[in-house]
């Protein structure tokens, strides 16, 4: 086991610096970059298209879900298990490990209150559920390695109590990875949040904590660099870790999945180029936005709207469409890491980080409507004239991580519209001449006159300096303002990220913790608890979404010399192979058959960077719309080509 963590803990390494930071002629030198990107769209019908002998198969997580699902439901439905004899699982999908079911039948229909007991009043976790007679009840919240009390009543209609009992449950102790997570700074009032959640970069397995620090919430899985994001039906996106996509600069995922806090996922979507920094509804369960990558000399620079119901990709906008070339002067030249839209104008609001700026554009149009920055920073471009105009003192942003719209009028005025940013307040990346060196960073709240093109600043939250990553919040009930710095430099007492808990009039501390490890943002965890309740039901397309996909080859050759599994190696998920060796090892992926021949080419996604070499991933392959035949596999590793040993079959 310690070895297994000393692994986890080496890859946790290599990743957490992947969130922010002329190839040889060949016989197949006719597949041009654009051929190379040709699109498969994914869908659950074609997920047992492709078979193998020599290599393994993996199941896609929903279908793991479900099995184990129906064992719980078929359980239930026996009757067997009463009130007074509950049939209790703690950790039911063996990757949610503070959640459970309690199953148990009762002849009368009832609502169902459950309660966690904290260990304060204030630190209860209770939900209810709907009224039934076949109960499966929901347990979130539970604390790590010990006995836990859990209160079960049975509620009538009016919400009256007909019956009450306290269960043990018993959980085990968190991975050491997250042994004092967090840590209690300064607590003078009652937190907005319950739950808070903080994952991505250094923190690989998505936590929540509550406001005495306990983590009382954690997925055993592993995510992608940027973690989680939540969603209107109060599930999150879970970015997964298991596929990636070579870029011109780093490698970023190309799998998710849409998962509940008991661990269950619904769907698993792929996006063909990446995802990184931001996956969020356009409207509340609707289709997704989500920040991918051109792979077109540049990376992190694309906005794409992903259908929700099929996955495919119904829009997409490159940031060389917005802004000229003055800035466009290194690969990762934009480094979007936020975006939102607004239904009322159909327009977005973008964070390219690197050109120290926030941008809202016309979703239809592609037409720039203003610019949030330092008018130094556009003064003699053409996008000049779409700056905002400031009115009085303002502390300028420099690289922020995050920028939302309030949705909210805070100062009586119908004229104007509240930016929150999370401001990191440093150039690294783009260094400027006009930064002011401040020391701290910032949550910067801007009240901006979109009619009269005019900006001020209401609000300053200074924080200790976090240099990338980085989030803030604001709930409008206990009028808070939550800063989660998550990339500290210099550390403060060895500890990597910093939270804190603002009031809005004052901007007083009111809360604080500080994080062991990096990670990329914070959130509030919501419940539905009927929802938890539910059987899972996962659609017949429960795998949507594009991958680049293989192309028509004219070569036939498979070479004689074999490389092996200590270099590449593959497994099957459904029709998708998933191909594992270091990053842009791999040139090409060719598939022979008797009667057709594919061929897969990376070499649009350049040389990558020089610091991810050694890191080891998974790319994932479409092999759906290849032509029923059984294809041996070879590949270009490092400029030579070798036959792999492996073959996969494409049925009929």
């Amino acid at each position: 086991m310690k070895k297994l963590l000393v692994c986890i803990v080496a890859v946790w390494v290599m990743l957490a610096f992947t969130a922010c930071g002329g190839e040889e002629q060949t016989e197949e030198n006719h597949v041009t970059q654009k051929e190379s990107q040709t699109t498969d769209v994914i869908s659950g019908g074609s997920v047992e298209a492709v078979t193998s002998q020599t290599i393994s198969a993996k199941e896609y997580l929903p279908t793991v879900s479900k099995k184990k699902d129906d064992v719980y439901e078929k359980k239930l439905r026996t009757g067997d298990y009463t009130w007074e004899k509950p049939f209790v699982v703690a950790n039911p999908y063996g990757n949610s490990p503070l959640t459970a079911y309690i199953l148990f039948y009762t002849e009368d229909s009832c609502k169902v209150r459950v309660t966690v007991k904290g260990k304060t009043k204030e630190t209860d976790v209770s939900g209810t559920v709907k009224k039934a007679k076949y109960h499966r009840v929901p347990v979130v919240g539970l604390y790590p390695g010990r006995e836990n009390k859990v209160v079960v009543t049975c509620l009538d209609g009016k919400g009256k109590k007909l019956r009450s009992q306290t269960l043990s449950i018993k959980t085990s102790a968190l991975p050491d990875k997250l042994d004092d997570v967090i840590k209690v700074e300064k607590k003078t009032k009652k937190s907005a949040y319950g739950l808070t959640i903080i994952s991505g970069f250094s923190t690989k397995y998505p936590f929540a904590y509550d406001e005495n620090g306990d983590v009382r919430w954690y997925m055993y899985m592993t995510s992608g660099s940027y973690g989680v994001f939540p969603l209107s039906n109060k599930r999150f996106m879970f970015l997964s870790d298991a596929a990636y996509t070579p870029t011109a600069e780093k490698p970023h995922v190309t799998q998710m999945y849409e998962m509940d806090y008991m661990g269950r996922a619904y769907q698993s979507y792929y996006v063909k180029n990446g995802i990184h920094h931001e996956v969020i509804e356009k409207t509340p369960g609707g289709n997704l936005l989500v920040l991918s990558n051109s792979i077109d000399k540049h990376t992190e620079d694309v906005v794409v709207e992903i259908d929700r119901k099929t996955g495919n990709i119904v829009k997409s906008l490159d940031m060389r469409e917005i802004f000229d070339d003055t800035y466009q002067d290194m690969i990762d030249w934009a480094h979007l890491n936020t975006a939102s839209y607004k239904k009322e104008d159909n327009t977005i609001l973008l964070s390219p980080r690197n050109v120290h700026a926030g941008i809202r554009v016309n979703w239809k149009t592609n037409e720039l409507k203003w610019i949030l920055a330092n008018p130094k920073m556009f003064e003699g471009t053409k996008q000049e004239d779409k700056v905002l105009k400031p009115i009085g003192d303002i502390t300028w942003h420099y690289q922020p991580h995050s920028i939302y719209e309030l949705p909210y009028d805070l100062d009586g005025d119908p004229d104007t519209v509240h930016i929150m940013m999370y401001d990191n307040h440093w150039r690294g990346t783009r260094k400027v001449d006009f930064f002011d060196k401040k020391k701290e960073s910032f949550v910067t709240v801007y009240a901006v006159n979109e009619k009269e093109m005019t900006v001020r600043q209401e609000k300053l939250y200074p924080g200790v300096k976090s240099i990338i990553t980085s989030n803030s919040a604001y709930d409008r009930k206990d009028n808070r303002v939550f800063s989660f710095g998550g990339y500290l430099h210099p550390l403060v007492n060895g500890r990597q990220g910093m939270i804190y808990e603002f009031d809005y009039n004052s901007e007083t501390v009111l809360n604080q913790y500080s994080a062991k490890y990096y990670f990329y943002r914070g959130y509030e965890l919501n419940i539905d608890w009927n929802d938890l309740a539910e059987p899972l039901k996962i659609s017949k397309d429960y795998v949507k979404g594009t991958l680049q996909a293989p192309i028509v080859a004219k070569e036939k050759k498979v070479p004689d010399k074999k490389i092996g599994e200590d270099k590449v190696s593959f497994y099957l998920m459904g029709s998708v192979l998933y191909m594992t060796a270091n990053d842009h090892a791999v040139k090409k992926v060719r598939f022979v058959g008797k009667n057709n021949s594919y061929v897969m080419d990376y070499s649009s996604s350049g040389k990558g960077g020089k610091k991810y070499r050694k890191l080891k991933y998974a790319i994932a392959i479409p092999l759906s719309t290849l032509k029923a035949d059984t294809y041996e596999i070879a590949v270009q590793y490092d400029g030579t080509w070798y036959n792999t040993g492996k073959n996969v079959v494409r049925n009929n």
